[in-house]
């Protein structure tokens, strides 16, 4: 065995998308940085070795997308990448390759795959000297020292080998009065999964599953406990295992497991389950993974212990450094075990549940990234100071991703100010926002406040002016059509695979932003079709909204105290045919500048919420 020692300023513990986004964020703003990995490619469970796939608050907020370096990766994949973006299960190697190409060229930036850190050196209790790792295959030590260390591990290891605190499992309710904390503590949690990919050989393709795979004979366990086969050819998030093992100890015993109830899931897609069997008929088998990705394990302790109420109240911080958004997510600790893998999705994604798990975009606090006892010592990932409730929105790699470029840009600013990291973040906490937002960054309470920046003092003009018009559901223009026909979108009957098309109906309430510039709001016009032979009701109402992503309605606080007030309500009747252009005389006075939402269609407390047949 021989020993490699190496000093640099950074040291970034742990290759996926928090740790990666940290390293390159360190290296740019001239860091020398050393990002150490445990596998052989960056990623984390978004690497081809898991393939799940990057998610985050662009999900849930059309105008939430996540930027920064996380936007330039997935920007480069989709221009180099031949392969179509599905769901779980289709990331490849391409996506790896995209990420290595990066760290391949970042300045400042060294890095060692293949090499996990098992023992770490310390300058008495509160600071990190040196973490060491063996690299596979190499009979190798490398010894790495730094001034700041970043554990983006997801397991926490190097806090943990550094003596911090830590949490695992679930807080009771009685301690923070979290609505999604269980009544008692626990020590469950959420599960690891792998997924499946599967391939149109176009020809039909059997499949026997071997002896020791787990049997699945009865529909309700997929098709009434929230756990629908949506798309045969790729795999399914709730392929996940937890209690009653550890997610970190047990790890090899879980990933048995999961293949076993994987070959049994396809069992069941391909040979039993009459909504699946002939359309799965030509498809077999491509990847099964072998490495488990985790959901939760440990949670370090840090400066700032952050809870659901911060999440759902959408808390201003001063030291705001990235934003999540995401729902409360919080799957059943039993996964696959259990009676149901995700109570929401058991749900439908629909009633109160669903309306008590919405997250607003929210900041998200340095201070939950540093750690309370190393003084040296930073987090980012699924790791970091967050009550389990919480980490049901912040786990997710987009956002994961932001707090990553947030530590590393904040351990690399800290060095050019000559300033231990926890001192830089308490002191120094607006210059970090300009330059995350200048890197590209959002920040949802934050603009950008640079004198140098020209566009500041920018002004628009223009040399003429046209009236926008022929933009309508069933346009045309000299016979090509702009927008796909309404007529191409009549509901219908519906089979498993096409389900989404449900979105168009009008039977659940939908919501329509509109910017106003102050003043009046005098007449609005809804493009509907009734596909029924009679006429319907259509209820609908305008209220105002605080901002973009103000989901409110009248079933419960969701992000404010107070309730939404209605600024106008009617029934719109909808005559059978069209699509209709249906008029409503709204009589809107004294807006101020800034939105109002339309929201059409079904709901108690909407007036006519019977629209049968009308999209």
């Amino acid at each position: 065995m021989r020993t490699l020692e190496q000093h640099y300023d950074v040291a970034v513990i742990g290759g996926g998308l928090a740790g990666f986004c940290a390293a390159v964020a360190a290296a740019r703003h001239g860091a020398q940085t050393c990002l150490i990995q445990d596998r052989p490619v960056f990623g984390g469970n978004s690497s081809s070795e898991i393939r799940v796939t990057p998610h985050g608050a662009a999900c849930f907020h059309a105008y939430a997308r996540e930027t920064g370096i996380i936007s330039e990766l997935l920007i480069e994949e989709r221009a180099r990448n031949h392969e179509m973006i599905l769901e779980n299960g289709w990331t490849n190697s391409v996506w790896d390759m995209v990420m290595y190409d990066m760290a391949v060229n970042t300045p400042n930036l060294t890095f060692h795959v293949n090499t996990p850190v098992s023992r770490v050196e310390m300058d008495g209790k509160r600071r990190l000297r040196a973490a060491a790792g063996i690299v596979n295959n190499a009979e190798t030590e490398i010894v790495v020292s730094a001034g700041t260390f970043i554990d983006c591990t997801g397991d926490g290891v190097v806090a943990d080998l550094a003596g911090c605190q830590w949490r695992m499992g679930s807080e009771g309710r009685d301690e923070f009065n979290e609505p999604h904390a269980p009544v008692s503590a626990s020590k469950d949690t959420m599960g690891n999964s792998i997924h499946f990919k599967a391939k149109d050989m176009g020809y039909p393709v059997p499949f026997e599953a071997p002896a020791w795979a787990v049997k699945y004979d009865s529909p309700d366990f997929f098709y009434k406990q929230g756990r629908p086969p949506y798309d045969i050819r790729g795999g399914y998030w709730w392929l996940e295992i937890g209690v009653p093992w550890d997610t970190i100890h047990d790890a090899e015993n879980i990933r048995h497991e999961l293949t076993r109830h994987t070959l049994g899931v396809w069992d069941w897609i391909k040979n039993k389950d009459p909504e699946t069997r002939e359309l799965a008929a030509n498809y077999a088998l491509d990847w099964i993974g072998q490495v488990p990705g985790k959901r939760e394990s440990r949670r370090i302790i840090g400066e700032y212990f952050m809870t659901e109420h911060d999440v759902m109240n959408r808390k201003v911080f001063d030291d705001e450094a990235a934003f999540g958004g995401w729902f409360l997510d919080l799957h059943t600790p039993g996964g696959l075990l259990a009676p149901t893998s995700e109570p929401n999705s058991a749900a439908g994604y629909q009633g109160d549940y669903n309306v008590k798990s919405y997250c607003g975009p929210y900041g998200i606090p340095l201070s939950i990234c540093l750690s309370k006892d190393v003084d040296n010592l930073m987090m980012a990932g699924r790791n970091v100071s967050v009550t389990h409730a919480a980490l049901g929105t912040v786990r997710v790699m987009g956002t994961t991703a932001l707090m990553g470029q947030a530590v590393g840009t904040a351990a690399a600013l800290a060095l050019q100010e000559k300033l231990p990291v926890k001192k830089y973040a308490a002191s120094h906490s607006a210059k970090l926002k300009q330059v995350l937002l200048r890197d590209g960054c959002y920040l949802p309470n934050n603009s950008n406040q640079d004198p140098d920046d020209l566009a500041r003092r920018a002004r628009v003009s223009a040399s003429s002016e046209a009236k926008l018009y022929g933009m309508g559901p069933d346009f045309r223009d000299a016979g090509t059509r702009l927008l796909k026909s309404w007529s191409d979108t009549k509901p219908k009957k519906l089979s498993l695979n096409q389900a989404s098309a449900l979105r168009d109906r009008l039977d659940v309430r939908r919501g329509q932003w509109i910017a106003t510039g102050g003043g009046a709001v005098r007449k609005l016009a809804v493009c509907i079709l009734n596909t029924s032979d009679t006429e319907q009701k259509v209820g609908a109402k305008v209220v105002p909204v605080d901002n973009l992503w103000d989901y409110r309605c009248n079933t419960g606080d969701v992000l404010a105290s107070t309730q939404l007030s209605v600024l106008a309500s009617t029934q719109l009747s909808v005559p059978a045919g069209g699509p209709h252009w249906i008029e409503w005389e709204a009589g809107i006075d004294g807006l101020a500048p800034g939105y109002v939402r339309l929201d059409p269609g079904g709901g108690a407390d909407l007036p006519g919420a019977s629209a049968d047949g009308v999209s």
